[in-house]
């Protein structure tokens, strides 16, 4: 009995394991190629998702490169970002998708809002623009490719781990209750 009580145990407390989706932005030229501007990223969701929004996601990585120097672009510079469908290949393409982002880095006087999309920017392109009123634009929108890289992520399960407590109680008590 024992023995049983403990597979169950264990069955209920380990975490499961979920595929990862991940979508890559396209890296896009803004300006000219002699401008050095370029601008890419990626999201992540679980395999099993089905509301893709900034609250479901498991990563956000974007980069700019702009005069030649990179930029790390973090969650906390997102004023906002909105997804309609990532399936189509296109990120951008209808009323309400794209997204509005705000940079400001502490060792330079840049700071950097960029739009992509209709919900963005109004038009089907990508923008940069920074304090001095430079604007550089890609002409068009981020290609999507979309990946299953075949591994696992452990996601945890506190309900199963709630369960296994309750059952452990249950057990305790109706051995108490025999002796």
């Amino acid at each position: 009995m024992r023995t049983l009580i403990a597979v169950v145990f264990v069955l209920f407390v380990s975490p499961s394991m979920a595929g990862v989706i991940t979508y890559d932005f396209s890296r896009i030229v803004l300006g000219g190629d002699a401008q050095q501007s370029s601008l890419y990223g990626e999201i992540t969701f679980d395999e099993s998702e089905t509301q893709f929004n900034m609250n479901t996601w498991l990563s956000f990585f974007f980069e700019l490169e702009f005069d030649g120097i990179k930029y790390e672009i973090y969650e906390q510079d997102i004023s906002y970002f909105e997804i309609s469908d990532l399936n189509d290949g296109v990120y951008g393409d209808e009323g309400d998708e794209g997204f509005e982002l705000f940079i400001a880095d502490a060792n330079s006087t840049y700071e950097f809002s960029i739009y992509s999309g209709f919900a963005g920017l109004g038009r089907a392109d990508t923008c940069v623009f920074d304090l001095n009123g430079n604007d550089r634009c890609a002409g068009g929108l981020f290609q999507l490719v979309k990946s299953n890289d075949g591994t696992s992520t452990t996601v945890s399960e506190p309900a199963s781990f709630a369960t296994a407590i309750l059952i452990l109680f249950a057990l305790a008590s109706v051995r108490k209750r025999n002796n």
